[in-house]
C-alpha cells in the first residue's frame, strides 16, 4: 500500500491581475504564473490579492489582505509573501507576527533589484521593520544573486529565485536584422524612457523603433513621442508582448534600476537578442556582445552607439 504523502496547505499574498490586463506589470505577471502552476500541480492553497490598483486605495488594500489573511490563517500551514518593497514595509511585519502566534512558517519573494539601495537609503525605523520581516521568516527568497549575498547577513536561509516565463507556443524563428527595435515597458523617466526618445532622435531612417506600455508619466503622451522619429503603439497584454517580440529584432530597456525584467527573459524566449543598461542585475544574465549589448544607464550617446552595434553580421541566427 502507497504512503499517503503529506501536502501542506499554502497561504500566498501577492499581486493579481487588475481588471485591464494590458496595465500589468512584471510582478503581477510573475505572480499570476505562478498560482498557475500551483493550480496544475493540484497544490491546495488560497490567492490574496495585494494589488493596490484591484482597490480604491492603499489604506483598503491592506486592511482587505489582513482581514483574509487573519480569517483563513488557521486552515492553513504556510504563508508564503510575494511582492516589492511596499509589501516588505506595510504588510509583512504584521503577517510574520500574527504567522508566527499561530506557529505557521513563512517565506518571503522579493521582486526587483534595488532593495539594497531603499534598506540603505530608509531610516530607522524602515530599516527596522525589514530587519524584523528578513529576520523571522523561514525562507527569504531574492530576484538576483547581488541581493542574496547582500542580505544574507540578516538570515541564512536566503537563496535565489530568479524571474522566469513560460517558454511562447509556436515561437518564430529568428528573422533576418532589419534594425526592428521595440520598446515593452512602462513609459517613465526611471526606465529611460526620456533617453530612448533622445536617442531616436540621433538614429538614421533605415532604423524602426517601436514603444509599447502603460503611461506613466502625463508627458509621454503620443504626440510628445512623435517628435523624436519613433511612434508609440500603446500598451499591450501579456500574450501580445510576445508577439511583439517576434515581429522585432531586438529588445530595447534604457532603465536606470531593474531587477531580472521580464521583458528581457521574455526577449530571450522568443529568440531575441537585447539593448540594455549595465545595472548589476541585468549584467548577471545579458552577456554583453553575445546574449546582446549593456549600455551605461542614463547615457543618450551610450545608447546610440549601442543601436549600431547591431549588424547583419552579428545578429544571431
Amino acid at each position: 500500500m502507497s504512503e499517503k504523502v503529506y501536502q501542506k496547505k499554502i497561504m500566498l499574498i501577492g499581486p493579481k491581475y487588475a481588471a485591464d490586463l494590458k496595465e500589468a506589470g512584471g510582478v503581477t505577471v510573475l505572480f499570476e504564473q505562478l498560482l498557475e502552476d500551483m493550480r496544475e500541480l493540484g497544490v491546495d492553497h488560497l490567492a490574496i490579492n495585494s494589488n493596490k490598483n484591484c482597490y480604491r486605495n492603499i489604506a483598503e488594500t491592506f486592511f482587505i489582505v489582513m482581514k483574509e489573511f487573519l480569517t483563513n490563517l488557521r486552515r492553513y500551514d504556510h504563508v508564503s509573501i510575494h511582492g516589492t518593497a511596499n509589501h516588505y514595509i506595510m504588510i509583512a511585519p504584521f503577517v510574520i507576527f500574527f504567522a508566527k502566534m499561530f506557529g505557521k512558517s513563512v517565506s518571503l519573494r522579493k521582486f526587483a533589484g534595488n532593495f539594497n539601495d531603499i534598506y540603505e537609503k530608509s531610516g530607522p525605523v524602515k530599516q527596522g521593520l525589514i530587519r524584523y520581516v528578513l529576520k523571522n521568516a523561514d525562507l527569504s527568497f531574492f530576484e538576483t544573486k547581488y541581493l542574496v549575498e547582500y542580505f544574507k547577513k540578516f538570515n541564512p536561509y536566503t537563496f535565489w529565485f530568479p524571474n522566469v516565463r513560460r517558454h511562447p507556443e509556436g515561437m518564430a524563428p529568428k528573422s533576418d536584422f532589419n534594425r526592428r527595435f521595440v520598446y515593452i515597458s512602462h513609459l517613465k523617466d526611471e526606465k529611460g524612457t526620456q533617453e530612448l526618445l533622445e536617442a531616436c532622435q540621433k538614429l538614421d531612417d533605415s532604423f524602426d523603433v517601436k514603444i509599447y506600455g502603460p503611461v506613466h508619466e502625463a508627458k509621454y503622451t503620443p504626440e510628445y513621442v512623435a517628435q523624436y522619429n519613433t511612434s508609440y503603439e500603446g500598451s499591450l497584454t501579456p500574450k501580445e508582448v510576445v508577439e511583439k517580440l517576434q515581429e522585432s529584432d531586438v529588445l530595447v530597456l534604457p532603465s536606470h534600476r531593474e531587477g531580472y525584467h521580464g521583458i528581457v527573459i521574455e526577449a530571450y524566449s522568443a529568440g531575441r537578442p537585447v539593448l540594455v543598461t549595465n545595472l548589476p542585475a541585468i549584467a548577471e544574465i545579458v552577456e554583453d556582445g553575445e546574449t546582446g549589448f549593456l549600455v551605461e544607464p542614463k547615457d543618450v550617446e551610450s545608447l546610440v552607439e549601442g543601436f549600431y552595434k547591431f549588424s547583419v553580421e552579428n545578429y544571431p541566427r
